[in-house]
């Protein structure tokens, strides 16, 4: 139980599979493991929270972003959705996974500094959502505190500040 998985096929088999080929990459971050998600899988909810898109959604969200949002879409690259309508980003230079709350509004003064970094990576990041899979579903099931401090170590391993930096409150 809330076994941290450092294998990024396994990961992914647990993720909505991509059944055509993506031809072009050169315009996306250079995050390899981010590519390969988007060369294997398509859109994916792995929670209520985290909502990844596929190849063709993120494209086409990132169009969007370069289109009323110009300046920041040269920063940052969409990757995701929460079930709130909050939103899910790469820092195209750091390749940190980056939050931005929905509540903030949608506005000109929307820039890089609006968005919360988790300082984790794309493959952090995925570990740490296939984990909060696995604990929302023991949370349905009344979970020991026993059980809940496997799971907060599990998430310490990928960053021992990931639960200060996770927008939204599991504990």
């Amino acid at each position: 139980m809330f076994e941290l998985q450092n294998n990024l096929n396994d990961l992914f088999k647990q993720l909505n599979p991509r059944r055509q080929i993506m031809r072009d990459v050169s315009f996306l971050p250079k995050d390899i493991n981010y590519i390969k998600f988007l060369k294997t899988c398509t859109d994916s909810e792995i929670t209520a929270d985290i909502y990844l898109f596929g190849y063709e959604n993120t494209v086409k969200e990132n169009q969007y972003l370069a289109l009323n949002f110009p300046e920041l879409s040269r920063r940052v690259w969409t990757i995701g959705r929460s079930g709130q309508g909050d939103e899910w980003f790469l820092d195209r230079q750091s390749l940190e996974v980056l939050f931005y709350d929905h509540d903030l509004g949608f506005t000109d003064a929307l820039n890089r500094h609006s968005l919360q970094s988790m300082q984790i990576n794309f493959f952090q990041f995925l570990q740490f959502a296939v984990l909060l899979q696995e604990f929302e579903n023991y949370m349905d099931e009344s979970m020991t505190d026993n059980e809940f401090a496997q799971f907060e170590q599990a998430v310490k391993q990928i960053d021992i500040a990931l639960f200060s930096n996770y927008p939204f409150n599991y504990q």
